[in-house]
């Protein structure tokens, strides 16, 4: 099967010697000189990789990242940069603005060879399934095992009420519910990590008795809000595991 990468960048003659390389490979090569024609690019092939030289286009390079991984979620995202300090989620290699095309083309092979990204998508939550880190609405987190299986859990089940007792069976494997304050506890800590405003969360809402509701693009009737529970609203300084 054919492979595809989607350069973007204003100067792709500097990097002339990879596309013929990158051709005789018979990996197919497309071009967008801004982030306006990536979306458009992106549309006629599905690309396997990313490669964006950020120091010829306007903006931060991990603003663009951060976009484009919206767009292709599942695909490999690199990232060539004036600094090595960023520290985004978003890009999957970071390479320095000298860096030689030898060692452009070893990590193009590289991401070609791991195959494309394994993600879950559900409406603008992008969950990575093997690095366990999440592009929410409020920006990228790395999550702890619990959290990662908790967010997992809700995003299989979106606008569906998820039950405490199933929650329990199937994060923390035990039927017990006499003491489920562990639970209220991570919901605090996931609300944190994907709420725009965790007290008032929009995409987790609480059904009281009974569990939980995701919604990814948020809840309609925000008059009608629960707020967290009281032990979610209470703690601030347990650690996750």
């Amino acid at each position: 099967m054919t492979s595809n990468v989607l350069f973007v960048g204003r100067q792709p003659d500097k990097y002339a010697p990879l596309w013929r390389h990158l051709l005789l490979s018979q990996v197919r090569v497309a071009f967008a000189a801004s982030m306006q024609r990536a979306p458009r690019e992106l549309e006629d092939a599905m690309a396997d990789v990313i490669l964006v030289d950020s120091t010829s286009l306007r903006g931060s390079g991990d603003s663009l990242a951060r976009h484009l991984r919206r767009l292709a979620p599942a695909a490999h995202l690199i990232l060539i940069a004036e600094t090595d300090v960023m520290t985004g989620l978003s890009y999957d290699y970071l390479l320095p603005a000298d860096v030689h095309w030898h060692r452009v083309l070893k990590v193009i092979e590289h991401a070609l060879e791991s195959g494309r990204r394994q993600v879950l998508v559900v409406g603008p939550f992008v969950l990575d399934l093997v690095e366990r880190t999440v592009v929410s609405p409020v920006g990228e987190t790395s999550l702890t095992t619990k959290l990662f299986s908790l967010l997992e859990l809700f995003m299989r089940n979106p606008g569906k009420t998820v039950t405490r007792l199933q929650i329990m069976q199937d994060v923390w494997h035990t039927s017990f519910m006499e003491d489920t304050r562990t639970l209220d506890v991570h919901m605090s800590w996931l609300r944190r990590a994907i709420e725009p405003n965790p007290r008032q969360p929009v995409h987790l809402r609480t059904r009281r008795g009974v569990g939980y509701t995701f919604y990814p693009n948020g809840a309609a009737d925000k008059a009608t809000l629960q707020e967290p529970d009281t032990a979610e609203r209470d703690d601030t300084d347990q650690q996750a595991e």
